[in-house]
């Protein structure tokens, strides 16, 4: 439930939900109350759940085991057969996945295009559109999307609008103060921030969609551990400082490998060229994010040498740790991945240590003719 509503941010973000009896979050590894199971109810994961309520702007939170389990306990509790759901051109792989291929099994219609383009995303509502589903800031490809037009377009036909805010964070941007229905995260990522705890959590301020995904949360068991909602809960004590330092640190290595020869693109709301950087300056006064894309001219096979040849940046398949991480992408039109692109989770290094690791990987030139031929750079 909201509390702390008088709080800044930065404050709330410390004390939401805390029980003041004690220093820090018990962690309450009983498997049974008197009354219910730790899959209804817990007070380490309780807390963990008020606290992302607060920051959200939210009344109800129903944490989950990880950010899928947000995901297919949300969208199983609020479709039904005969249903359509509209997603993003580009969303998280597995969410990806199941909407275009699990969701169907049920009985539900899904559709997916680039919610950047209005008429686009306006011709693809239908009677029966009963959720649209975004990232605004999306993963991998880094579009950004306005939620005030897409969440005004989508009630306007009676169609809820579900928003994963995991890129973004509440530090930046509450999609709940836009009229969206439920906001999702996957609090193994910058919520957590330490890349030491999986968890998930939707949150709402609709008390009838909030019983609905609860139910759903007790009837598929996707319950998170009271062990990791503590290590997440300790995590977001320190996620406004954290997403400052992620947000300063993108914009400056966006800066740097847009000026770089072997880089034919960069994909950052605040770097100024971007599509989405407009938008940006209008919904995210405080920073854009910590994710950066980019493309090799030299397509997958610069892409495979610039991985190996990193030293301090991991090569993985997360992000939001405080270690800067990267992801390469195999080319995937549909969602706008072309070629030799690859993501960025900028972490809280030195920023001068990062672009170091960037520029010695990048030490490769491609020929003129833009084939996969490289030369040392000098």
């Amino acid at each position: 439930m909201r509390n702390n509503e008088t709080m800044h941010f930065d404050t709330a973000i410390i004390h939401a939900g805390r029980n003041p009896e004690f220093a820090a979050t018990p962690i309450h590894m009983a498997a049974t109350s008197k009354t219910y199971y730790t899959r209804g109810g817990n007070p380490s994961i309780r807390e963990f759940g008020q606290a992302v309520a607060v920051l959200e702007g939210g009344d109800y939170a129903v944490p989950a085991a990880c950010g899928m389990a947000a995901v297919t306990q949300t969208l199983l509790a609020l479709l039904k057969a005969g249903d359509h759901i509209l997603c993003h051109r580009s969303v998280y792989d597995w969410t990806d996945w199941w909407i275009r291929d699990e969701i169907t099994r049920f009985g539900v219609e899904s559709t997916q295009v680039d919610f950047r383009d209005a008429q686009a995303f306006s011709n693809a509502l239908r009677p029966s559109t009963r959720m649209v589903y975004f990232e605004p800031l999306s993963n991998p490809g880094l579009d950004l999307i306005d939620p005030r037009r897409v969440i005004a377009d989508a009630h306007s036909i009676g169609a809820l609008v579900v928003v994963d805010n995991t890129f973004l964070t509440p530090a930046l941007l509450k999609p709940l103060a836009y009229g969206a229905d439920v906001v999702l995260h996957s609090a193994t990522k910058f919520l957590n921030g330490h890349g030491d705890a999986l968890g998930g959590v939707a949150v709402m301020n609709n008390e009838d969609l909030y019983q609905k995904v609860y139910r759903s949360l007790n009837l598929h068991g996707g319950v998170i551990s009271p062990f990791n909602a503590f290590l997440i809960r300790r995590g977001m004590r320190t996620l406004a400082m954290r997403m400052a330092r992620h947000c300063e640190n993108a914009l400056t290595v966006a800066e740097f490998l847009g000026g770089h020869p072997a880089v034919t693109g960069v994909r950052y709301p605040g770097l100024p060229g971007d599509l989405g950087y407009a938008l940006a300056r209008e919904i995210l006064p405080d920073g854009s994010g910590g994710m950066v894309g980019f493309t090799l001219g030299g397509g997958q096979a610069a892409l495979d040498r610039f991985t190996t040849s990193l030293k301090l940046i991991r090569p993985w398949v997360s992000l939001g740790d405080t270690g800067s991480l990267l992801y390469g992408r195999h080319p995937e039109p549909r969602k706008g991945i072309p070629e030799g692109f690859a993501r960025l989770s900028v972490g809280l290094e030195d920023v001068e240590d990062i672009i170091a690791d960037l520029g010695q990987a990048l030490g490769i030139e491609m020929t003129t003719d833009n084939q996969d031929v490289f030369s040392t750079r000098k």
